[in-house]
């Protein structure tokens, strides 16, 4: 699928952290009671939490305690903002998720190790060698909210959904205000050393702040700590060869993971 190009100088884009939209899942509540519907806002955003564009895809899923997903109970895409209706009634975790969404395509080069987005509006220019083969790209995302009712447990966590993981080491309905909140990024369940880690939250959205990056380290594994209570997005993306029998080159994965961080 690749081709070459041979210009010296081209339109090219290093992707980082806030290059394209990331999808959050809000609930209405993390601590539903039994039997108990609840709303889920799911748009696409960077920094947490305010609609911009609506999530649309046949992939949403509910995953409840016992690992198994089912589709939501209603599914209502507006102009900025999805809404998804369920009903809870599993005691334990469940888990809110986008799913595996595949979404727009573009095309990249490689250099010295690090993607270059080509050919777009948004690029800048950089000097690109001669030769360089043209890699087609398409977005894949992932986000996912926790719920619980009753005793947290982790059979919803562990489900696998999509290649690249936000794999939380601490229960994700645990979070609070001043206690570091531990995770380990993997892709195709090997760990991801030295990825960017974006935390953001709506109090620095409100008062026009920009997000907390942390990294990996070599074992995949990263900390944050909350300064604020409220909703939270933690968000990772990178680029990577797309798995075989897929229609372009590279895939540019996001995952991300909303959390609601309780006082101290």
């Amino acid at each position: 699928m690749a081709r070459l190009v041979f210009p010296v100088v081209a339109a090219a884009l290093v992707v980082g952290a806030a290059a394209a939209d990331t999808a959050y899942v809000k609930p209405s509540t993390f601590s539903p009671r039994s039997g108990q519907m609840i709303t889920v806002e799911v748009a696409f955003n960077d920094y947490c939490c305010e609609p911009r564009y609506a999530v649309r895809t046949d992939t949403f899923a509910v995953i409840g305690p016992d690992g198994i997903a089912a589709p939501p109970d209603r599914v209502e895409a507006f102009s900025n903002t999805t809404i998804l209706e369920h009903t809870i009634d599993a005691l334990g975790t469940s888990r809110i998720t986008t799913g595996e969404r595949l979404g727009r395509k573009g095309e990249y080069v490689l250099i010295d190790g690090t993607y270059h987005l080509v050919n777009s509006p948004d690029a800048e220019p950089i000097i690109i060698p001669d030769g360089t083969p043209i890699l087609s790209s398409q977005t894949a995302t992932v986000t996912d909210a926790y719920l619980t009712v009753g005793a947290q447990d982790w059979g919803a966590i562990r489900a696998k959904v999509g290649r690249l993981a936000i794999e939380p080491a601490l229960h994700p309905n645990t979070a609070r205000v001043g206690a570091p909140f531990i995770g380990r990024v993997t892709l195709d369940g090997a760990p991801v050393a030295g990825e960017e880690i974006l935390l953001t939250n709506e109090v620095q959205r409100l008062h026009g702040q920009g997000g907390e990056v942390t990294q990996t380290d070599a074992d995949g594994i990263f900390a944050v700590t909350f300064a604020d209570p409220g909703t939270h997005l933690i968000m990772v993306r990178l680029q990577a060869p797309a798995p075989a029998g897929a229609e372009t080159d590279i895939r540019s994965y996001t995952t991300a993971l909303t959390l609601n961080v309780a006082p101290n």
